[in-house]
């Protein structure tokens, strides 16, 4: 089943609940926030639209039965303007982000796939991260996934694995690059 939602963007943070879901979010030239979240089982449409986004400032509403709700998505797909520079994402699944991410702060259990980021914080529990293009101040951990950078000039790069492999290619500072691993192998391809 499926169920859209349809909000105005505010220029406040986006904060996105996708319980064990996974989680796709597209930032693209548009006006309004919309989410659609695929689920299985009867009775989603009692979840309020704000427990998916801005979840935040509604913890009282979203805890209880709504939070069990939550449990019932397979897919949340969240479509947000060019304009939403702030946006936090927490998902038991993996989250994948198409379209160019300013200030982000992401943790996808089951790894995270980010197309551009200028500055955020990425965290796994035990999958991959993948960045296509990391500009800006980048902080990415994981507990044993690998982690994949493609590195244009960032003012920051820190990496943080415990046995995961690391693989940095692209354009980068020695004093920008800061590799934190444990037992994963490490591989730099500079170009």
């Amino acid at each position: 089943m499926e169920r859209r939602l349809t909000m105005k963007h505010t220029r406040r943070p986006v904060v996105i609940y996708g319980g064990a879901a996974d989680v796709v979010i597209v930032i693209e030239d548009r006006e309004e926030i919309e989410v659609v979240l695929d689920y299985r089982g009867r009775g989603l449409t009692k979840v309020p639209g704000r427990a998916i986004l801005f979840s935040d400032t509604n913890d009282d509403r979203v805890n209880g039965r709504h939070r069990r709700g939550l449990s019932r998505f397979q897919m949340v797909t969240v479509r947000l303007p060019l304009s939403a520079c702030q946006l936090d994402a927490t998902s038991g699944g993996a989250i994948t982000v198409e379209g160019p991410a300013e200030w982000v702060h992401l943790d996808g259990r089951k790894g995270i796939k980010i197309e551009a980021l200028t500055l955020g914080a990425l965290t796994s529990r035990s999958g991959p991260i993948d960045v296509g293009r990391a500009v800006g101040k980048v902080h990415l951990h994981t507990h044993g996934g690998k982690v994949r950078v493609q590195a244009d000039d960032p003012t920051e790069l820190l990496i943080s694995t415990r046995g995961g492999d690391v693989e940095v290619s692209g354009r980068w500072d020695e004093d920008a690059l800061d590799i934190r691993e444990g037992s994963g192998m490490v591989t730099l391809r500079r170009g």
